[in-house]
């Protein structure tokens, strides 16, 4: 599976406005909203879902990576988006650090295996030290499409 199979250019943030984990969840919804991958109806469904998932444990996953994700009706097919904070968020991670940049997935219910695909690829890359530096560092949406699409071995 490639990160640009279901990375939604248009929802990707270059620098997030919200500071907190909540606020940074639905300021990434409403990019997928506003991309028109989730109608209006479901975007406060959808982050209590993704919340729901958090109590669980935190989905920030050290190295200032957090992968907030959930499964639900409302998505067709498997979408997701990027966001980056410069200042960072506290996201309770495994390491105690802030996060600075974050992928959000969205998956039907019926998409386990389609799910677990898309979580293992993004876990991959973001093992990269340099693949986190560059994604950080990148100008602009252009910019981490094109480093996505490297990682995917598209070349443009």
């Amino acid at each position: 599976m490639k990160l640009t199979d279901f990375i939604v250019e248009e929802a990707i943030i270059i620098e997030l406005k919200a500071t907190n984990k909540e606020a940074v969840i639905r300021e990434m919804v409403c990019a997928l909203k506003d991309a028109q991958k989730i109608s209006q109806k479901d975007i406060d469904h959808v982050i209590r879902a993704l919340m729901k998932r958090e109590e669980l444990g935190s989905t920030g996953i050290g190295k200032g990576i957090a992968v907030p994700h959930t499964k639900h009706d409302c998505a067709k097919k498997i979408v997701g988006t990027i966001a980056r904070s410069k200042a960072g968020v506290d996201f309770n991670s495994l390491d105690g650090e802030p996060v600075h940049l974050l992928f959000l997935l969205l998956s039907p219910n019926d998409s386990t295996g389609s799910h677990l695909a898309a979580l293992e690829r993004i876990s991959t890359v973001v093992r990269d030290n340099d693949f986190r530096r560059f994604m950080r560092e990148a100008n602009d949406k252009h910019g981490i499409v094109d480093i996505l699409k490297e990682v995917d071995g598209i070349h443009a």
